[in-house]
């Protein structure tokens, strides 16, 4: 007998079926944005529990990446992850202190992961030692750091 493949989930039934209150309206602002500023989300299709969803590329070839799974603990309820950090020292200072702070320490997330690109990166001008890959991670962001995290995206784009 043949299995049926699950259809991907698409972002915004994700959105609205595994988030709540302000999660569900920062993410659905988030969608927006991405559509106002044709940068594309491109669906792993894995059509799971949760699924990700590339930021301006296909995954591997992107701004970024995000996962909607509603959970209660890492990676969730929604996180968006940024693939660079080479920003242009341009940047105010409260744009700064929010990258800063979402600097994402190397979490040893899967076999050979000292060979997966990360390490020591600068961000506006602070060195960090050991970075993910993916050096920014913006774990349920509220309303104002997604502002800060849209910014840095059109940096990027």
């Amino acid at each position: 007998m043949f299995k049926r493949k699950k259809a991907p989930i698409e972002i915004e039934d994700a959105i609205k079926k595994k988030l709540k209150g302000d999660a569900q309206t920062n993410a659905l602002d988030f969608l927006a944005f991405t559509r106002e500023n044709d940068i594309s989300l491109n669906g792993d299709g894995n059509g799971g529990d949760w699924s990700g969803w590339a930021v301006g590329g296909t995954v591997g070839d992107s701004i970024g990446y995000m996962i909607v799974n509603g959970a209660k603990k890492f990676p969730g309820p929604w996180t968006i992850w940024l693939n660079s950090c080479d920003f242009e020292d341009s940047a105010d200072d409260a744009l700064k202190e929010a990258a800063w702070a979402h600097a994402s320490p190397c979490g040893k997330c899967h076999e050979g992961w000292e060979d997966c690109g990360g390490g020591a990166r600068t961000i506006f001008g602070r060195k960090f030692d050991r970075l993910c890959h993916s050096p920014l991670m913006f774990t349920n962001p509220d309303a104002q750091t997604l502002e800060y995290a849209k910014k840095l995206i059109l940096m990027l784009k």
